[in-house]
């Protein structure tokens, strides 16, 4: 039984097309790799900013009233937005900007309840499962 050498040769056209796929495909790598450090970067910088708002949340853990020294060091600016009539009161809507993380939406009253109700019933469930 004999075995059958096959020589194959890559011609000079497709060494020409597999270079060419080549260097796209290593140029598309690239490319995504910089993407992927600028969202990297971005989210360093954004989890850099929450420390640091932390860090001057912790400085002030009892605040009894508010300094022009508290607000500036906490707040960028205030937002006042176009007077609104809510249950036959007029209320001007204020939207805070915190320095370096922005709005911090804070739950209403409905959603802290939702929130708790979600958690008793996690408590309950884990509760049976170990009991």
């Amino acid at each position: 039984m004999g075995y059958g050498y096959v020589s194959g040769k890559l011609t000079d056209e497709r060494f020409a097309t597999m270079a060419a796929s080549y260097e796209a495909e290593q140029k598309s790598l690239k490319e995504a790799v910089a993407v992927l450090r600028n969202e990297i970067e971005a989210q360093d910088n954004k989890t850099s900013n929450v420390l640091t708002f932390v860090e001057k949340v912790n400085r002030y853990t009892e605040i009894k009233g508010l300094t022009p020294a508290i607000v500036n060091e906490f707040i960028d600016y205030i937002m006042v937005s176009q007077k609104q009539a809510i249950d036959g009161k007029t209320v001007y809507p204020i939207d805070i900007y915190y320095n370096g993380v922005g709005i911090i939406t804070a739950p209403s009253a409905e959603e802290y309840e939702e929130m708790l109700w979600e958690r008793l019933k996690q408590k309950r469930a884990k509760e049976q499962k170990t009991a």
